[in-house]
């Protein structure tokens, strides 16, 4: 058997656990070690511990020099939109100057532009710049990404989308889960209730069969967008060839998507910015994930969603950068746990658990258990960091990044 000995490490945090998703204290348990290392054998974890004693136990082992004092899981970025063309640079600032988000999408701007950027984008081009987003995304630490196919208008350009998905999973380093979000909003020339019968008809059987291997299904649910019941109808209808539901909602308002979403076993409710008590306690009595991404609140200027009470009413809380051209120019998961420590009121330690392995359970099914944590038999995905600890990391999240990648073992970058 072959290892490798990564270390000595200043300040390890290993995540590992029960492998069930974190909740309340459990989420500010990181399993922190000192003075430690990493035993990495097939690309997966061996051993975590003392540096003194894994040399002595591994005396054969190869030894990898660790870039930093400080190291930490990957992280498991559950919600981007990495696949987009065209750019709304010009919408950012009509935002900035006092237009709303629904104002612009209502003038044609939003995310039906994106669409009409994407539908005349070939699938090369569609690849090469998510695939670039994708390398952005590993030099900021994420090792494990989710990507929505969320911008396609007509049967064509959905399928251009998975193509282009298809060639960025054979292509790019980190491990990607691919997600279908038709539901996304009515493009542009359709009927609502002919683009819902395209989408259970004719789209699904193509996401079903194709190459880029989609694990889930997502849909908006908001006013201008989907309701509960045609939401609840498109997912099922995904539910029935084996994609498992996520839902975007309670972005603006709260239309009982939540609940409908847990009911249905859904992996994950996301955004949540105006959910309150019943949507908290309904994801506290289920296993769906509850996925905030502050990113999202600070590119809009909105009230960031209320992790604290989700965190302290039971919910499974993960983090996401909802990374996408419109709402959220913000790719890293460092980031996005600086501003849930700094404006959501998350401890540092839960900031980390939030951003790797309760990601993770946001990506059920799709990705290797126990995935996000350094546990023995876990993928071995980590990042070293130049700072002494966690609490610099995140102090430092404006700026920082890791000063060495490694996915199974393989330094990445």
């Amino acid at each position: 058997m072959s290892v490798r000995l990564y270390g000595p490490i200043r300040e390890l945090h290993t995540l590992a656990g029960d492998g069930a998703p974190r909740r309340r204290e459990a989420m500010r348990e990181t399993g922190k070690a000192e003075n430690a290392g990493i035993a990495v054998s097939n690309g997966r974890v061996l051993d975590v511990g003392s540096w003194g004693t894994l040399r002595r136990r591994f005396a054969d082992a190869e030894r990898v020099a660790v870039d930093g004092e400080l190291v930490t899981p990957g992280f498991v970025d559950p919600h981007t939109h990495l696949v987009w063309s065209g750019d709304r640079s010009d919408e950012f600032l009509r935002r900035c100057a006092g237009e709303s988000y629904q104002e612009i999408a209502k003038a044609g701007g939003g995310i039906a532009s994106t669409m009409r950027a994407v539908a005349s984008a070939s699938v090369a081009t569609l690849a090469a710049e998510t695939l670039e987003r994708a390398r952005l995304l590993l030099r900021l630490g994420t090792t494990t990404i989710e990507v929505k196919a969320s911008y396609g208008s007509s049967v064509e350009s959905c399928k251009r989308e998975l193509d282009a998905v298809a060639r960025v999973r054979r292509k790019a380093e980190q491990r990607v889960v691919v997600t279908f979000m038709g539901a996304h909003v009515v493009p542009p020339g359709w009927s609502r209730a002919k683009w819902i019968r395209a989408l259970v008809d004719d789209l699904l059987p193509l996401v079903a069969a194709h190459r880029a291997k989609v694990s889930f299904q997502d849909a908006f649910c908001e006013e201008g967008a989907f309701s509960v019941a045609e939401c609840r109808r498109v997912l099922d209808a995904g539910r029935r060839i084996g994609l498992v539901p996520k839902l975007h909602c309670d972005e603006f308002s709260a239309l009982g998507g939540v609940e409908m979403a847990c009911q249905l076993g859904a992996a994950s409710c996301d955004h949540l910015l105006v959910s309150g008590r019943r949507e908290f306690a309904a994801l506290a009595r289920s296993e769906t994930m509850a996925v905030v991404m502050p990113g999202t609140a600070f590119f809009l200027n909105k009230p960031y969603a209320r992790a604290r009470a989700m965190v302290d009413t039971g919910c499974a809380l993960a983090l996401g950068s909802d990374f996408n051209p419109g709402s959220a120019m913000t790719p890293s998961m460092l980031f996005a746990m600086g501003l849930a420590v700094s404006r959501m009121g998350l401890s540092a330690e839960e900031a980390l658990c939030a951003a790797t392995v309760n990601a993770a359970h946001a990506l059920r099914g799709a990705v290797p258990q126990p995935l996000g944590t350094l546990s023995s038999g876990a993928p071995a995905d980590f990042c070293a960091w130049r700072v002494a600890s966690l609490k610099e990391l995140v102090y430092g999240f404006a700026f920082l990044r890791p000063s060495a990648v490694f996915i199974s073992g393989r330094r990445v970058n």
